[in-house]
């Protein structure tokens, strides 16, 4: 059985999704990498580089600077076990704006239960929210962490301000709303 990393399995089996069977570059990968990727699935046989077509992805572009689409071989089907134009699966990696990606889809679901970003969740949900103190002993991190937490929420889109509650007290930290662009 072929060796192949994560990001190889997906490609091929993306591409044999497809009726043209070209591989579609992964979304959120350098030019580098990407490139690292597709040569290393040429040398193996498992796609041909060809000359990009209307229609098909295009991969990258040679060294005369034209592109070039990479399409699945009968041999990179057999290494991910799979037959061309028969995956039910729809394709996740394409670069569409219409497409959503796994990430994207999985901010709308929200945290996992039991997690501690559910946790910190809930602490901010309440009334009176929750301060750094309090969140920082109920997740285990130090100050700067659950900072950070705080700012990787704001980044899914949760709304989150900060009050203070006289001169001496500390700030309190509360869930305004989970919609972006929420009023």
């Amino acid at each position: 059985m072929v060796k192949l990393t994560e990001t190889q399995r997906m490609a091929l089996s993306h591409a044999t999704a497809r009726e043209d069977g070209a591989a579609v570059a992964p979304a959120k990968t350098n030019k580098a990498g990407i490139a690292r990727i597709g040569s290393s699935l040429v040398a193996r046989g498992l796609v041909r580089q060809i000359r990009t077509k209307p229609g098909m992805p295009v991969w990258g572009e040679d060294a005369t600077g034209k592109p070039f689409s990479l399409v699945v071989t009968r041999a990179g089907c057999n290494a991910i076990g799979q037959e061309k134009g028969k995956q039910s699966v729809p394709p996740v990696l394409k670069n569409d704006e219409t497409d959503k990606s796994v990430a994207a889809q999985s901010a709308d679901r929200g945290p996992r239960a039991g997690t501690k970003r559910a946790l910190i969740l809930a602490l901010l949900s309440r009334d009176k929210g929750a301060t750094l103190d309090a969140l920082a002993d109920a997740t285990g991190w130090l100050p700067h962490t659950t900072r950070a937490a705080l700012t990787g929420l704001r980044k899914k889109g949760y709304r989150i301000e900060r009050k203070g509650w006289g001169g001496q007290e500390p700030f309190a930290y509360r869930l305004v709303s989970a919609m972006k662009n929420a009023a």
